[in-house]
């Protein structure tokens, strides 16, 4: 408890076969509140909204259902502006910040942000104190056999402006130019594709274009390697499912996220689906220009999934990425 900031409240969901808890844990106070929701039909509803049948439907009546079985329970305890959630089971596949009441989001009155397991809320200092480093962005390898991202290239060049560097698109957008500078980067955003391995999750990949010394996949397994702890404040996975992942016996998901977090970047943010990457471009530069202008990462998260909106109203393109990790502090300039 005492390692929660005074304005978040923790909420940790348990899902079972018969029903669902959810802890619900300030620097204050702590809550058990029980859940009429199975993991079948949690299971159902959230299959249902991700076949996206009715993209016109900006309030689908899945996340409804979601929000009256694991929401509307805990508002009496939900007094603070940022929600940090513990999932389990298939919530780990959950869009929180769309869950809805029919008129409102989630996200429209609270940060948002997740983690593996409380316990880890000690293991994530916010690295903004010491961070000294430069942004790292690659975009849109040349990847034969696999389709260009049409709005990459514009997305990473964009985001590089606002921090007066350059990115690496194309050609230049190879593994080995992520790993030899990642670990002087502060900030490191990909917009690439990326594989999901069902039957190995340690071999899900980040795809990059290969060289003479790497074969262009960043596997799960690799980026354990990696040491990212005394640079890197965040890492931020614009591609492909980079969030998805297989359970394993312990409830953590096995993939780029959990690794990224072992290899010592205290804050992710990653995509549940196969994403737009037009309307992902918007999102990200809104996200890094909030971020500039003050706000910390889940703020600047949260506004810029709102911003969105206006244009995109349907969950399945502003609702994808979700923040994992440390909100960290509220001056980018630290590690710029």
């Amino acid at each position: 408890q005492s390692l929660l900031d005074a304005d978040t409240t923790l909420v940790e969901y348990f899902v079972t076969d018969e029903r669902t808890l959810a802890f619900i844990i300030t620097r204050n106070s702590f809550h058990t509140v029980p859940l009429n929701v199975t993991r079948q039909q949690l299971t159902e509803e959230l299959t249902l909204f991700q076949d996206f049948a009715d993209l016109d439907e900006p309030h689908p009546l899945e996340l409804k259902n979601l929000h009256d079985w694991l929401i509307v329970p805990l508002q009496p305890h939900l007094n603070t502006t940022t929600i940090t959630i513990v999932p389990h089971s298939i919530l780990h596949y959950l869009p929180f910040a769309a869950l809805t009441d029919g008129k409102q989001y989630l996200s429209d009155n609270y940060a948002l942000l997740s983690l593996p397991s409380a316990s880890i809320l000690r293991y994530l200092p916010d690295k903004g104190k010491s961070t000294t480093g430069s942004l790292l962005a690659l975009g849109d390898p040349t990847i034969p056999g696999l389709s260009p991202l049409t709005h990459a290239q514009k997305e990473v060049e964009t985001i590089a402006q606002l921090f007066k560097t350059k990115a690496l698109v194309g050609e230049a957008a190879t593994e080995s130019a992520l790993r030899s500078r990642a670990t002087q980067s502060g900030i490191i955003h990909l917009a690439v594709h990326g594989k999901y391995n069902q039957i190995n999750p340690l071999f899900s990949a980040i795809r990059l274009l290969e060289d003479t010394q790497h074969d262009g996949s960043l596997e799960v397994h690799e980026v354990y390697g990696l040491d990212l702890t005394s640079t890197t404040n965040l890492v931020v996975l614009s591609a492909c499912q980079t969030k998805i992942g297989e359970l394993s016996r312990g409830d953590e998901v096995v993939g780029l996220t959990r690794a990224f977090l072992y290899a010592g970047t205290p804050t992710i943010i990653a995509s549940l689906w196969n994403v737009d990457d037009a309307a992902t471009g918007l999102l990200m530069k809104q996200f890094y220009s909030h971020w500039q202008g003050g706000m910390n990462k889940a703020e600047a998260l949260q506004q810029a999934q709102k911003d969105l909106r206006e244009t995109y109203p349907h969950p399945y393109f502003w609702a994808a990425f979700s923040l994992t990790g440390d909100a960290g502090n509220r001056d980018l300039r630290r590690v710029r």
